[in-house]
């Protein structure tokens, strides 16, 4: 599924990013902002990824020795 979404978006940026240097006259203004534009929506995404290390210390609490 993975690699089905990659080569759909290969397939997609170039044709995108083409259309959108057309609609702007031939300047690629457009088309960088639309690159920033998904980054920070890439960005944003990526900060709201939960890593779940809350869950490993409450179901996997530290042993301590009783004796050194």
């Amino acid at each position: 599924m993975v690699n089905l979404g990659m080569q759909v978006a290969g397939f997609i940026a170039p044709l995108t990013l083409g259309f959108v240097i057309n609609a702007f006259g031939g300047s690629f203004k457009g088309a960088v902002w639309l690159l920033v534009s998904f980054g920070v929506v890439c960005f944003i995404a990526f900060m709201t990824l939960n890593s779940g290390k809350e869950n490993y210390t409450t179901e996997n609490p530290q042993i301590v020795p009783a004796v050194k």
